[in-house]
């Protein structure tokens, strides 16, 4: 990545609540510097392993995304310095500090406005407790996907009714979801005013988790205008960033935010971050979207390793076929893998290095 020359007075604060080298916080500020812009990186907790990309120009110290003390330390940051905009990198993050719709967020009146909209939504049910999970998983038949109903955790898949006694006890109610896999995509892009700046349909071709994750290798697509259509009469009244998760017609997630494959956009010319942050420095809105070229692929190496191997063993994928299918994706985008801002790819390295013992551990001596 080159970054264009950098405008002194053109700051962005970037800020995930955590120790700011997560992959949608390097993602974030590298589009920002691609795009001319000097980034600033929160960081609450601070470990020599944690290394926020090189092209983050300032660090700042703030509490945790937890602790109610962040948002307030994030708005004195706003004071002291002209930033342009503030980029949340974390769903925490953007939750702490303000959600201006809030209904899009919230899973139940989510999918509610998808349907007023025209998408699909897959079915599901908003549940207070285990015996209505399970009511849930019985109605929809296994397997299923449960998550918050504001997201405050990851989603978990489960294959059979008994594997929700497992789950860890929820903090608020929970969607469980009829599971769907087929034909996993996203749409990804930048309203202003009520107009589309930019706009990014991708395939996702593998993701991790295996079952429900997010992608390991995806490529740009054709736009599926209807589709389109429909998201943007939902987010009439949204501005900023937005990545429409779905499953075929069916919306399954939406992020108001900046994801983890935002390297993707950028790689096929249509810089979402950079586009929002303009508009936000006082650009008027193009009159016609930026749109990506086809065809651009891209590859969290990590997770499409972990995605594969899985497969693998599984017995889902021979080992001539996972071996095909890893070496015939030639990516131009990757995740926060770069050889000229190699710190978060090192960085997640060393922290799986000094997590996997004691997951071993945890395997060997359950109870501990």
């Amino acid at each position: 990545m080159s970054p264009r020359r950098y405008s002194s007075d053109r700051w962005v604060l970037v800020t995930d609540g955590g120790h700011g080298g997560s992959r949608d916080c390097v993602a974030a500020v590298r589009a920002a510097a691609a795009a001319g812009f000097r980034t600033a990186v929160t960081v609450s907790r601070r470990t020599p392993l944690a290394r926020p990309s090189r092209y983050a120009s300032r660090r700042i110290d703030v509490p945790g995304v937890e602790d109610p003390g962040y948002a307030g330390a994030i708005r004195a940051e706003l004071e002291r310095h002209p930033y342009v905009t503030v980029l949340p990198a974390s769903e925490a993050a953007l939750l702490a500090l303000g959600v201006t719709l809030p209904d899009l967020v919230d899973k139940s009146t989510l999918y509610d406005a998808a349907r007023r909209s025209g998408l699909g939504v897959p079915p599901w049910r908003s549940c207070a407790d285990r015996e209505e999970m399970r009511a849930a998983a019985r109605e929809f038949g296994p397997p299923v996907i449960v998550k918050p109903v504001i997201r405050n955790s990851t989603a978990a898949f489960v294959a059979a009714e008994a594997g929700l006694d497992r789950l860890p006890d929820a903090d608020g109610p929970m969607i469980v979801q009829k599971y769907l896999a087929d034909d996993l995509r996203a749409v990804s892009g930048v309203l202003r005013g009520g107009r589309l700046a930019g706009i990014v349909h991708e395939r996702w071709l593998r993701i991790w988790p295996r079952r429900c994750g997010l992608a390991s290798s995806a490529i740009t697509t054709a736009p599926d205008q209807e589709t389109e259509d429909r998201l943007l009469e939902m987010l009439r009244e949204y501005e900023g960033i937005f990545c429409a998760q779905l499953a075929g017609a069916h919306l399954i997630d939406l992020n108001l935010r900046v994801g983890s494959t935002h390297p993707l956009a950028v790689a096929a010319g249509v810089n979402l971050v950079g586009i929002h942050c303009e508009l936000a420095a006082g650009a008027p809105v193009p009159a016609r979207p930026r749109r990506p070229r086809e065809g651009v692929r891209f590859r969290w190496l990590e997770g499409d390793l972990r995605s594969l191997a899985s497969s693998l063993l599984a017995g889902e994928v021979g080992p001539v076929e996972s071996g095909r299918l890893f070496f015939g994706l030639r990516p131009s985008a990757h995740g926060s893998e770069s050889i000229r801002d190699p710190g978060p790819m090192l960085s997640r390295g060393l922290l799986a290095a000094t997590r996997a013992p004691s997951k071993l551990l945890s395997r060997v001596l359950p109870g501990r």
